[in-house]
Formats: structure tokens, sequence, C-alpha cells
């Protein structure tokens, strides 16, 4: 049959209306647990770094720990073998010269343990600033996620009312 009547187009227009609702319901709830689970993993992400950059900071601590006590033990080691020659050549340890010898070698084994726990405590005073501009960047993040979310919302009952009126 070639003709078709009004009420059956209508009927027709009316599911073809219904099913771009459906669609766009669907297409709005997608873009709500998307932008939603984004943000959770974004957040996760960052989570996960600034725990990675406070863990460094802390081994950028030991580390420093550690080379500052070598750095002493290298110290005590050259200390004994310089008695030890002075003692081997005859000179007094108590002689003014060797005692500022000695003394000069103390005091710059100490400037640069002093300057390795200096330069771990900035390293890693700059390493935790990281870590917590990550936790900012995830909080951030999972807020960007509800805006882009309610976003969506406000997108999808915009064009439902549209699709609603042009119904009519």
């Amino acid at each position: 049959r070639a003709s078709v009547t009004a009420s059956e187009w209508h009927c027709c227009g009316g599911i073809v209306l219904m099913s771009f609702m459906a669609v766009q319901t669907i297409g709005t709830v997608l873009s709500v647990v998307s932008a939603i689970q984004s943000g959770r993993a974004r957040r996760a992400e960052a989570e996960f770094n600034r725990k990675q950059l406070e863990f460094k900071a802390k081994m950028q601590k030991l580390e420093a720990t550690e080379k500052a006590n070598l750095r002493l033990r290298d110290f005590d080691s050259a200390q004994a073998s310089n008695l030890a020659f002075a003692a081997f050549i005859g000179r007094d340890p108590g002689d003014r010269s060797m005692k500022a010898f000695l003394d000069r070698q103390e005091e710059i084994a100490y400037q640069d343990v002093q300057a390795l726990e200096s330069g771990a405590l900035i390293e890693s005073s700059q390493t935790r600033r990281l870590a917590a501009m990550e936790g900012v960047r995830g909080r951030n993040a999972i807020v960007e996620s509800y805006f882009n979310a309610a976003s969506a919302i406000t997108t999808g009952l915009y064009r439902y009312h549209v699709y609603k009126t042009d119904e009519t």
C-alpha cells in the first residue's frame, strides 16, 4: 500500500522520537559515568605518584645519611693512616703543625657531611613539595570530573527538553 495516513506517520515519528530520547538518555548516563570514572582514575594515579614521591624523599634522606657515614668512616681511616705515617717518620702527633693538619682534615670531613645533609634536606623537601602537588592534582581531578558529570546531566536534560518540545 503506497499511502500512509497521518496517524500512522505520527505513530512512527513517536517511535523514532522515543528511540532518540532513549539514545540521549543512554549517552548522558555514559557521559556521567565516564566523567566520574576518569576523575577517579586520575585521582588514583596522582595518589600513587604522591606515595612514590614521598618514598623517594625518604630514600634521598637515607642515601645522604649513608654517604655521610661513609665520609666519616673514610675520615677515620685517613686519620689513622696519617697518625701511623707520622709515627713512622718519627713525628709527634701533638706537634702544632701536625695537629693543625689533623684538625683541618677533621673540619673538612665534617663540612662535607654537613653539605651532604643539607643537600639531601633540600632535595627531599623539593620532592615532598612535588608529592603535595600530586595530592592537589588528584583532588582537582575528582572535582573536575564531578563538574563534567554535572555538565553532562545538564546537557542531557536540555536535549531531552528539546526533543520533548519538538514532539508536540
